[in-house]
């Protein structure tokens, strides 16, 4: 039971992880193309030839407004109107001209207009874009080629009139792209086509981490707090979310990410997979635990049970561990480097610096008399908090059991995380 609970400990994590890097890829999706119809009223257009903000009207405008209608329309479309079969489509064209026309109520296709173009402070004049996933109208047969910025017309009967339809083919994998994005897309559920089911792996993968199953602690066990555990997973969110999110949104989408500025996605990606062994790491502390019995020491997590037994070690030693020599430099020359920049505003740099020049953590190197690596225990912090409950049990056993332990501490150099 106690290795279940253990694995849990990997699983509850790896589905926190796995709902983040699932469920935010999916909100940030685009849609890669949209087909746009507009609805043409051709007199309002050919009236419109004559209408000038600075009141001067070109020779071509006169020509094209003293044209007959039938001539103005060929003119216009290069004489490419494709005519839809009338009693199929006739509803289609009938619903597309009220949602282009702000009849937003009326009409089944409301919800298919650009959020701009609804917005009431910048409420458009004429006809707007009413929006269509390709594969949702026979847009090729309609004379549509694919490409962004791709036109072509449509007409169709109803009772007396022609309806006719512009349709603008919206390629959003070449039009989206980095901090840039068209000013009306399609709107939002048609857009990011993926966000409410990302929503929802991301709320399942929390779900499953706060309700698998957990061994109950017991008061004499020597193991991590929870508490400590539960902010090391809340400062993985924190480092894994901005590094592996903020690429989709400075790029616009999930594709674009990769296609766009993929130098600054990796370099971005790279800083997150601190935040993806952060969660690993967690996992193995929070499955961590120490048995005793009077003739070994057990390590238990969720990889299994290292039993060391008390006439196999050779000594044990009191250690101190500090960051490498080279890392502390590297942390000391960015400081520097902030303070020659003019940047020493922030303490940040130093403070960073100063931190990783003063860490260091606390544990006990164990020995084995058939030589091989040694093995640690880490159970302090980098400020020297003990940090393993009911610690004091491991040195008294070891005492107890007649090793050499060496009390005095001796300093070593390295990463607490790979010893």
């Amino acid at each position: 039971m106690s290795m279940v609970s253990g694995k849990n400990e990997l699983w509850r994590r790896l589905a926190l992880l796995i709902g983040i890097l699932v469920g935010v890829a999916m909100f940030f999706y685009v849609a890669p193309g949209m087909v746009s119809v507009t609805f043409i009223d051709w007199q309002q257009e050919q009236a419109n030839e004559l209408k000038s903000y600075s009141g001067w009207v070109t020779a071509e405008n006169k020509r094209l407004n003293a044209l007959p209608l039938d001539e103005y329309i060929r003119e216009k479309t290069g004489g490419q109107v494709t005519a839809v079969d009338s009693s199929e489509w006739a509803d289609f064209f009938v619903q597309g001209r009220q949602a282009s026309m702000g009849e937003y109520e009326r009409s089944r296709f409301g919800d298919r207009v650009s959020e701009e173009d609804k917005d009431d402070f910048w409420k458009p004049t004429g006809p707007v874009e009413v929006f269509f996933q390709p594969d949702e109208i026979p847009y090729a047969q309609w004379g549509l080629r694919k490409g962004n910025g791709q036109t072509a017309y449509i007409s169709a009967e109803n009772g007396r009139e022609t309806i006719y339809l512009r349709l603008i083919y919206h390629d959003y994998q070449a039009s989206v792209g980095a901090m840039f994005s068209p000013y009306r897309t399609a709107p939002g559920w048609l857009y990011h086509p993926y966000r409410t089911i990302g929503i929802m792996i991301m709320i399942l993968g929390l779900l499953l981490y706060i309700f698998l199953p957990r061994r109950k602690k017991l008061p004499d066990d020597i193991s991590y707090s929870t508490g400590s555990m539960i902010a090391g997973d809340l400062a993985g969110v924190i480092l894994l979310l901005p590094f592996y999110g903020l690429p989709f949104l400075i790029n616009g989408g999930t594709v674009q990410a990769i296609s766009g500025l993929w130098p600054i996605t990796l370099i971005m990606w790279l800083f997150a997979c601190m935040g993806i062994y952060l969660f690993y790491s967690n996992a193995w502390h929070a499955s961590y635990r120490i048995e005793l019995t009077p003739q070994s020491l057990s390590l238990i997590t969720f990889k299994g049970v290292r039993e060391m037994r008390f006439a196999e070690m050779a000594a044990v030693d009191m250690v101190t561990l500090r960051n490498p020599g080279w890392f502390r430099k590297l942390f000391m020359a960015i400081a520097l480097l902030s303070v020659i920049s003019g940047r020493a505003s922030s303490p940040q740099p130093a403070g960073a610096a100063l931190l990783a020049d003063a860490a260091a953590y606390g544990g006990l190197e164990i020995k084995g008399r058939s030589g091989g690596k040694p093995i640690y225990i880490w159970f302090s912090d980098q400020m020297g908090g003990v940090i393993i409950n009911n610690f004091d049990r491991v040195p008294e056993a070891i005492e107890a059991a007649g090793i050499s332990f060496n009390k005095e501490p001796r300093e070593i150099e390295g990463f607490s995380m790979f010893m």
